[in-house]
């Protein structure tokens, strides 16, 4: 995909988002009206600019639903998926409600096998190849079946795995990031390092040069001013900036030329008789500076304008010759200088924007679910379950939570790959510390808030990203761990939990708000079956927006319920359908989860 491609799916995602948001808040206004279909007829007719225009304005995947013919006598179904899909996504996540991505993402999801969306290529091999609802056994199944797309989509739509929007249903989904890199050599920043990397708080856009000088003879500084430099430590544990004299040499201001001895200002040329573009500015001492039992005292100090340097003299005498590097001057570059043609000497400094993108692929699932016609009948009759929406039904919920289960694993594996000591993903939590005595043992584990902020904040370093909130993941003994930390820093939602098939929030950590979630052990993410005094915690960031989340996913085409039936007597019904929950491609955003390892428990 080039980046035209990738900038158009980008564009479409982000309208379908904001589109989706400004439906769910009116919604969310006429809740208690009691009919959803009559709020929405309501906000269409309300529309300043009539029904039609209003219509336009809907998220593009529900314009499709809505105007399909499959869906004439069901749109109550989207809306019941909607709140079916919130009130089960609250009440497995503690009662948060789901972001607008989410919804978003589960209705573009509903919409791909209606086709004809206005932004889809029906030529290109990622739009739906020959799949559509007439593929339905029954087509009066459409409005259920989209209910059940809706609602799955959004309750199952874990802070883990952010769902993208794929408003034209594509089989390849880019991710679109920008970068702020710097423009040229200035400061202690090359070209093309990152903005926001290690160096962002370094110099390089402020016009304020604090350079160490060079001790040339016994209390004799000097510096030729250039325009890049390195950031070396002292033996003082002080950051002195050292000019790179292989880089251009820098004009600067006369009149804004002041030297400092350990920080504290000694000289300076700030009178009205300086010179400012050319010549030699004469800096004047100030008063003797003592530090401790030393005094510094300067007796000449000279800034040569035209040959960019500064030179300065200490009393030896009667005062204390500085050590290499104690001295500093500070300088304002001269961006009005030009040389003998005309030209400017030195350039401003930039800021320059990349804009790339990495893709992630759907990938083909296929699952088979067969019956005979007395059970469908009975589960018919009896319980008023139509057959194929309970097949579409148990295929998206077992789907989901492998996808869940794999994604766990592989942050788990992700994890134990890196294990250095002082920049690795996994850190420990020992219950036992030296010369610490709890009174109890809720106090005794309430002290994991402190591994949590180290990990949180080495996690936020590495990859250099400020981490808006997390989530822990844990089994049944972290389960446990957590809860005994008592209600002054741990708050249960109250869930019941323990089934192998389903991951819900179970509490929240005061103290950082972290959330708690338990993963059963069908999911082999843990093993401490054989370790009754450890547990582990798998901490996953929450990211600020969806293409920054440690995992990402879309859907090309949900799960369609396609009937078989070489049997007369049984009902073959296969389940088909192109998804994906990816690591996120972008290689900032990979590795962003930290394994917490609880050791020396009291037995669990």
């Amino acid at each position: 995909m080039d980046k035209k491609q990738a900038a158009q799916f980008d564009s479409a995602a982000h309208k379908e988002v904001q589109a989706t948001r400004r439906l769910m808040r009116f919604l969310g206004d006429q809740h208690n009206n009691g009919d959803q279909v009559a709020a929405f007829d309501s906000m269409l007719a309300s529309h300043s600019k009539g029904r039609d225009v209003a219509m336009s304005e809907l998220p593009e995947s529900l314009q499709r639903i809505l105007n399909s013919k499959y869906m004439e006598d069901g749109q109550q179904a989207v809306f019941d998926g909607l709140e079916d899909g919130i009130i089960e996504f609250k009440r497995r996540n503690g009662g948060e409600m789901p972001s607008e991505y989410a919804l978003a993402a589960a209705l573009t999801t509903a919409a791909a096998p209606f086709g004809g969306g206005e932004k889809q290529d029906a030529g290109a091999e990622y739009a739906f190849d020959s799949l559509t609802l007439g593929h339905h056994e029954a087509l009066s199944i459409v409005p259920a079946a989209t209910q059940v797309i809706i609602a799955y989509g959004i309750s199952n739509s874990l802070p883990l795995l952010s769902m993208l929007p794929n408003p034209m249903g594509s089989n390849e989904l880019p991710i679109v990031y920008g970068t702020a890199v710097a423009g040229l050599d200035m400061g202690v920043m090359t070209r093309g390092e990152l903005m926001d990397g290690d160096k962002a708080g370094m110099p390089y856009l402020e016009n304020r040069h604090t350079l160490a000088m060079e001790k040339t003879a016994a209390g004799t500084f000097s510096l030729e001013s250039h325009v890049a430099y390195t950031a070396h430590k002292h033996t003082d544990k002080t950051i002195k900036f050292v000019v790179d004299k292989d880089s251009s040499t820098a004009p600067f201001l006369g009149g804004r030329v002041t030297v400092m001895v350990k920080g504290i200002e000694i000289a300076n040329d700030k009178h009205r008789d300086h010179p400012t573009n050319g010549g030699r500015s004469v800096l004047q001492p100030l008063d003797p500076v003592e530090i401790g039992s030393d005094t510094y005292i300067v007796t000449t100090a000279v800034a040569d304008l035209d040959a960019n340097t500064v030179t300065v003299n200490f009393d030896t005498a009667n005062g204390v010759d500085p050590e290499d590097y104690d001295v500093t001057v500070e300088l304002i570059f001269d961006y009005e200088r030009k040389d003998s043609n005309g030209n400017s000497i030195l350039r401003e400094p930039s800021v320059d924007m990349e804009f790339l993108h990495r893709s992630i692929y759907a990938h083909p699932h296929r699952s088979r679910s067969t019956a005979s016609i007395d059970a469908i009948t009975q589960l018919s009759n009896e319980l008023g379950i139509n057959w194929y929406g309970a097949a579409q039904t148990i295929a998206m919920q077992r789907y989901y939570f492998e996808q869940t289960g794999r994604l766990l694993r592989t942050a788990f594996n992700m994890c134990m790959s890196n294990q250095d000591p002082k920049n690795g993903r996994v850190i420990t939590f020992d219950f036992n510390k030296t010369g610490v005595s709890p009174t109890n043992l809720p106090d005794a584990f309430s002290n994991i808030n402190i591994t949590l902020g180290l990990a949180r904040t080495r996690l936020s370093r590495s990859i250099n990203m400020a981490i808006a909130g997390y989530d822990l993941y844990v089994s049944d003994r972290g389960a446990a761990f957590f809860s005994g930390m008592g209600g002054q820093n741990y708050e249960s939602t109250g869930v019941p939990f323990g089934d192998q098939y389903s991951v819900y929030r179970i509490g929240r950590l005061k103290n950082n708000g972290a959330n708690v979630y338990y993963v059963p052990t069908s999911m082999g993410v843990f093993d401490e079956e054989n370790d009754t005094t450890t547990a582990h915690a798998l901490l996953v960031p929450r990211a600020i927006t969806p293409a920054q989340a440690p995992f990402v996913g879309f859907t090309a085409v949900p799960p369609m319920v396609l009937a078989s039936n070489a049997n007369a007597f049984e009902k073959d019904v296969a389940i088909y359908s192109r998804m994906a929950g990816e690591v996120n491609p972008v290689p900032r955003y990979r590795n962003q989860c930290m394994l917490i390892e609880m050791i020396n428990l009291p037995a669990l």
